[in-house]
C-alpha cells in the first residue's frame, strides 16, 4: 500500500475540510446576497446583485414589528441563559464538592434526563404552564428551561476536575461553600460557563415550536415566529424573507463568534473529565 507524503496528505485533508466548509456556508451566502436584491433582480442570473439595496431590510422592519420580536427573543434568550448558568453552577458544585446521601443517585437521575426526548415532556410541560396561567408571558418562555440537565452535567464534570488543593486552601482560610463557589469554582470554570452560555443562548433564540404553542399575542411573539409569518405572507418577495432571516440570524452569529473559544475549551475540558 502506497502512503502519501505527509505534506500532501495534510494538504488534501485541509482541502477537503475547506470544500466541506464552503458547501455548508454557501446557502447562508446565497441568503445574504438575496437580502440585498431588488424585486427585479431577485430571479435574475448571478449570485451578487448588480445594484445592492437596503429596501428589503427597510420593508421588513416597517411592515412587520420585527423590533418587538427581536426584543422578545433577546429577553427570553438572555434570561434563560442567566437562569441556566445560576442553576447549573450551584447544582453542579453541590454534586461535585458537597458529599450528601444519595448524591450518586441524584447525579444518575440528571444523566437519565439527558436521554429523555423533549417531545415526551412537551405536552405535560404545556399543561403545567397552562395550569399556572403563564400563557402569553415571558415566564412561560423562560422558566421551563432554566433547569438544564446538560448544564448541570457539564458544570459538575468541570468542577469535579478542578484540583482539590484549591478548595482545601479556601476552606483553611475560612471560606464556606458559597464563597468557594463564587471565588474558586466559577472563575476556574469560565470555559465550561462560556460553552454552556453559548449553547443555551443559541437554543433559546432558535426555539420555535414552544413559543408557537404558548404565545398567541403578537406583542409576545419571538423572532423565529416572525420569520415564519413573513414567509407565509411574502410568498414571492423572497428578498424580504431573506432580510428577515438575516436580521434574526445576526445575534446568534455574533454570540457564537464571541463565545467560540470558551465553547471549544468547555466541551473539550469539561465534557470529557470527571
Amino acid at each position: 500500500m502506497v502512503s502519501l507524503p505527509r505534506w500532501l496528505a495534510r494538504f488534501l485533508f485541509y482541502l477537503g475540510l475547506s470544500v466541506y466548509a464552503f458547501l455548508l456556508v454557501l446557502p447562508l451566502l446565497n441568503l445574504f446576497a438575496a437580502s440585498f436584491k431588488s424585486d427585479g433582480e431577485l430571479f435574475a442570473p448571478g449570485f451578487w446583485p448588480a445594484n445592492p439595496t437596503l429596501e428589503p431590510y427597510l420593508e421588513a422592519l416597517q411592515k412587520y414589528p420585527l423590533a418587538r420580536y427581536l426584543f422578545n427573543s433577546a429577553v427570553v434568550a438572555l434570561a434563560t441563559t442567566l437562569g441556566v448558568i445560576l442553576v447549573s453552577a450551584t447544582m453542579g458544585y453541590a454534586l461535585a464538592r458537597i458529599p450528601f446521601p444519595g448524591q450518586g443517585l441524584l447525579f444518575g437521575f440528571v444523566v437519565a434526563l439527558l436521554l429523555i426526548p423533549g417531545e415526551v415532556t412537551f405536552l405535560p410541560l404545556y399543561l403545567l404552564v397552562q395550569g399556572f396561567g403563564w400563557l402569553n408571558t415571558y415566564t412561560a418562555l423562560i422558566v421551563p428551561f432554566v433547569a438544564s440537565p446538560l448544564g448541570v452535567f457539564l458544570l459538575r464534570q468541570f468542577i469535579k476536575s478542578l484540583p482539590q488543593d484549591l478548595f482545601d486552601a479556601a476552606r483553611i482560610d475560612g471560606a464556606g461553600h458559597l464563597r468557594m463557589l463564587w471565588h474558586v469554582a466559577l472563575p476556574l470554570s469560565a470555559p465550561a460557563l462560556g460553552a454552556l452560555a453559548a449553547l443555551t443562548f443559541l437554543g433559546s433564540w432558535n426555539m420555535y415550536l414552544w413559543p408557537l404553542v404558548t404565545v398567541n399575542r403578537s406583542e409576545m411573539m419571538t423572532a423565529q415566529i416572525a420569520v415564519a409569518q413573513v414567509q407565509n405572507v411574502e410568498v414571492t418577495a423572497w428578498n424580504v424573507v431573506a432580510a428577515t432571516a438575516i436580521l434574526v440570524l445576526l445575534p446568534t452569529l455574533i454570540a457564537f463568534l464571541l463565545a467560540q473559544r470558551f465553547f471549544i475549551r468547555g466541551i473539550a475540558l469539561g465534557g470529557l473529565k470527571g
